[in-house]
């Protein structure tokens, strides 16, 4: 009976090496490769470094509270042009409509 169950050497050595070699091939197939890591390593770090220089959403807020105080005073200087060209205007045909 257990006759037909026993193995010969050879037998249980093509047996071993077939089923660590399977075994390896997962686990390489698996793994990541050195390269591999040293690259996403990398990526990794560069992705760190572009956040850390990144503004935050406070400083973002103040430069659009900025942004904002600039636009009023541009507009308020163009109403002021805006003034002093019409009063340009007005004295350019006053010397014109009085020319001797």
């Amino acid at each position: 009976m257990f006759e037909s169950l026993k193995l010969s050497f050879s037998e249980a050595h093509w047996v071993v090496i077939t089923i660590l070699t399977l075994y390896t091939w997962f686990i390489n197939k698996q793994s990541a490769s050195a390269k591999e890591m040293l690259d996403i390593r990398l990526r990794v770090t560069e992705l760190e470094s572009a956040v850390k220089d990144m503004p935050s959403k406070l400083e973002i807020a103040r430069l659009e509270g900025q942004v904002e105080t600039i636009k009023t005073q541009l507009n308020s200087a163009n109403q002021n042009i805006g003034q002093v060209q019409r009063g340009v205007s007005r004295i350019e045909q006053w010397l014109i409509d009085n020319k001797k």
